[in-house]
């Protein structure tokens, strides 16, 4: 769909943005070619609490947490804005 989720723990910084306007950003660089990417997605975050959500959301996400311990909410974004860029070598 249209909606960002991540997962977080209880109490951790990110588990804050529950109900509030946030912003989440995705960066890709390549070095080697002196390129990249990023997106800013800005929009208001929710604790995702429905029992069938939460499943669909874990047997859907392509990696696990590894920044270790439980991280057992997920938060999701819908975003009302979106923009981004390219980056580009001087030269390229």
């Amino acid at each position: 769909g249209t909606d960002i989720a991540f997962r977080t723990a209880l109490g951790k910084v990110p588990a804050f943005a529950a109900g509030s306007e946030v912003a989440f950003e995705v960066d890709r660089i390549d070095d080697a070619f002196s390129r990249g990417w990023s997106v800013l997605a800005v929009g208001t975050a929710r604790a995702v609490t429905e029992e069938a959500a939460v499943r669909r959301l874990t047997e859907l996400a392509p990696t696990s947490p590894w920044a270790g311990g439980q991280r057992d909410l997920w938060i999701e974004l819908t975003p009302s804005r979106v923009t981004g860029r390219r980056i580009v070598a001087a030269d390229g």
